[in-house]
């Protein structure tokens, strides 16, 4: 009998005797075939990945384009569920035009770098701002008032008729402000409840100048009414005992700060407009050398070619002009020639020229009351009353009566 141990053996060396079955190698040609599938399949997912990729991405960015409101869903949740609502978000546009809002600016520049030889002296009590720079919104309307002289009535009545929207429109106004109708403080707080622009008027620059002295000496120091305020070689002496004193005890200090603050000139680079009270010296070329007496008070050149108050184009033979004629003159000959829109000249009347416009049509003494919107240049007018009480000639002007 064969023994166990022996078998065992046996079969273990008889399965390590097998010879493995050789593996026969692959063929040439298969090798080729597999090789080239190969290329051609990676090949053909490339081109693949290439167009495919491109053109969803094309399609979602065209969505996108056709639907500017996009919908994105949000979850609020309540006590007792959970819902679902849609939230829509107004997707910018490259195309979407930026709306500029107002501005205005006090350059830093203030001096006169070259008065001209008929130049007066300025107060030390004026606290003037010869220039301000203002940049307007591209909405709403511009509208240009003239000389108020405190008939707050007929203000109340052209801000209604013209629909004025102080959110929207804006306000300017020529200058004169205060002084012989029946409520110049109301005006004032009118003016600055619409946050209305200003320039100074000969009437606002005397209230003013007797303002500042108060604040600074007390109006006990003007006790003496024929005694002359001291400010030098000005072009208007005052006299403590002026009837512009009555006004200036009546502001409050945001009134005054606020009339003070109207510039002797409103420039407006984008509209190519400057506003003023009286006028502009047609010959000076840098504004911050006009002189401010005669910006607030000119209305005809003399035959010096100097700026006058006086209405010598009433004269007979005298063969003066406006200055807003000469004005014209001067600028038909320049490329880009900037409309002075101006008050003060109330016998004149509203006069609206190609490069000047005059808005002064004497409320205060019965007859209207003018605003012009500076960009269609439409004018808009109301009937003022003769309240007056004032009326007569001016005390700093023996050759004018009540036109001034």
């Amino acid at each position: 009998m064969p023994n166990p141990d022996t078998k065992e053996e046996l079969n273990y060396k008889h399965i390590e005797d097998v010879s493995p079955i050789p593996k026969k190698p692959l063929p040439i040609y298969k090798k080729k075939w597999f090789i080239a599938s190969a290329v051609v399949f990676t090949v053909t997912a490339a081109i693949v990945v290439a167009i495919v990729v491109p053109i969803s991405i094309s399609n979602h960015t065209s969505i996108q384009e056709k639907d500017g409101n996009i919908h994105f869903a949000s979850i609020e949740k309540n006590e007792s569920d959970i819902t679902a609502t849609s939230t829509t978000l107004t997707m910018p546009k490259n195309s979407t035009k930026i709306i500029k809002a107002a501005s205005l600016i006090t350059p830093d520049q203030q001096e006169s770098y070259h008065p001209p030889v008929y130049a007066h002296a300025i107060s030390p009590w004026s606290n003037l701002t010869r220039i301000k720079i203002y940049s307007p919104s591209d909405q709403g309307r511009i509208f240009v008032m003239g000389d108020v002289h405190g008939s707050l009535k007929e203000m109340n009545q052209l801000l209604d008729k013209i629909q004025f929207n102080p959110d929207q429109d804006a306000l300017i106004l020529t200058g004169d402000l205060v002084s012989r109708g029946q409520d110049s403080v109301g005006v004032l707080q009118r003016a600055r409840e619409l946050n209305a622009l200003c320039v100074r008027g000969n009437h606002d620059d005397k209230v003013i100048r007797l303002k500042t002295y108060e604040y600074q000496h007390g109006f006990s120091s003007m006790s003496e009414e024929d005694e002359v305020m001291p400010e030098g070689e000005v072009g208007d002496p005052l006299k403590f005992g002026n009837k512009h004193i009555k006004i200036a005890r009546e502001l409050s200090e945001e009134d005054y700060n606020y009339l003070a603050g109207c510039p002797l000139i409103l420039d407006i680079p984008d509209l190519s407009a400057r506003v003023v009270h009286g006028g502009l010296d047609p010959l000076i070329s840098n504004l911050i050398d006009n002189d401010p007496w005669s910006v607030m008070n000119m209305r005809d050149i003399d035959k010096n070619n100097h700026p006058s108050k006086l209405k010598l184009n009433k004269i007979p033979g005298s063969g003066v002009q406006h200055w807003s004629t000469v004005y014209q003159i001067n600028a038909a000959k320049t490329n880009n020639p900037v409309t002075v829109f101006y008050g003060h000249d109330a016998s004149r009347g509203v006069s609206i020229e190609k490069q000047t416009v005059g808005v002064d049509s004497g409320c205060v003494y019965g007859r209207k009351l003018s605003v012009v919107e500076m960009r269609s240049r439409q004018l808009t007018q109301v009937n003022c009353s003769d309240d007056d009480d004032e009326l007569g000639q001016d005390d700093d002007d023996e050759h004018d009566h009540d036109d001034d």
